[in-house]
């Protein structure tokens, strides 16, 4: 069974060579959005292996997005992206639960990697963070 993910961002050109990346992976992309509240209404509906949000997006943002989604399932999955290097924020998502943390701009394939990782279940959200720092290089 492939993994599946959703993924949210504002960024649409973003989510779509993702989405499509990722399909070339075998990772199975059920859902996109845009922002936090929509994060939790896909998770609510689709129930993925882990989620890809960006932090930075209006109305309601990824930090919104990853505690809500936790109060629903606090074994959720989520990766977290952002173009912020403030520590305080990296804290932030350690301390809400992010299972990690992604400093953009990112290397698709390394994303696939960690995909594969959360889906098999070999890091709990509540007690391993990883924060990686992804060249694009």
């Amino acid at each position: 069974m492939n993994p599946s993910v959703i993924l949210i961002d504002d960024c649409s050109d973003l989510i779509e060579v993702f989405s499509e990346f990722l399909a070339l992976r075998s990772i199975d992309v059920l859902a996109t959005g845009s922002n936090g509240k929509e994060a939790v209404e896909l998770y609510q509906r689709y129930s993925p292996d882990a989620v890809i949000m960006d932090y930075s997006m209006p109305n309601y943002d990824g930090l919104y997005g990853l505690k809500n989604i936790l109060k629903i399932n606090p074994d959720a999955k989520i990766i977290m992206f952002t173009g912020s290097a403030d520590s305080g924020l990296f804290d932030k998502f350690k301390e809400s639960g992010a299972a990690l943390i992604v400093e953009k701009p990112g290397d698709f394939d390394s994303v696939v990697k960690m995909i594969s990782m959360i889906s098999n279940q070999h890091h709990s959200a509540k007690t391993d963070v990883i924060t990686m720092k992804i060249n694009s290089d």
